[in-house]
């Protein structure tokens, strides 16, 4: 006869648990810019939701794609991909997508401010493996908790 293992209860993270998540009233807990919460995880993937403003810096993922989807606003990818001769931008309204092949440089902006939301492999940082020098108010995350 095989022993039965207890059973200890573990305390997963919300973004863990089998819960819907209302992304707007997820995007109105929290208020800082560039500085993404984990909404849900799906595998090894984080879904993350971010509120932008401004510019970001410039950087790269060197081992995964970064998907985009626009929520509110517009958002701005600027990409360094040498397509046209160097540098182009892609401009995403609500309801959009945008997938930036690893790889390739590319910086963020949102003159009026967005809120997006990310798919990226879990524990990757909001800035890359190779960025720009980061100025005090870049997070450089994996992404917090959702309150």
């Amino acid at each position: 006869m095989h022993a039965v293992a207890e059973v200890v209860p573990v305390e997963l993270s919300r973004a863990r648990r089998a819960e819907p998540v209302n992304l707007a009233a997820a995007l109105d807990s929290f208020e800082e810019l560039g500085s993404p919460r984990v909404a849900a995880q799906v595998n090894d993937y984080d879904v993350r939701i971010a509120k932008v403003a401004g510019e970001h810096v410039w950087h790269a993922h060197s081992d995964t794609d970064e998907f985009f989807l626009v929520l509110a606003g517009t958002l701005y990818i600027a990409l360094r991909d040498g397509l046209g001769g160097g540098e182009r931008v892609v401009i995403l309204n609500r309801g959009e997508i945008f997938v930036v092949p690893r790889n390739i440089e590319h910086r963020l902006a949102s003159p009026a401010g967005a809120s997006i939301l990310l798919v990226e492999p879990t524990g990757t940082l909001s800035v890359g493996d190779r960025h720009d020098p980061l100025p005090d108010h870049v997070d450089a995350t994996t992404g917090h908790a959702l309150d």
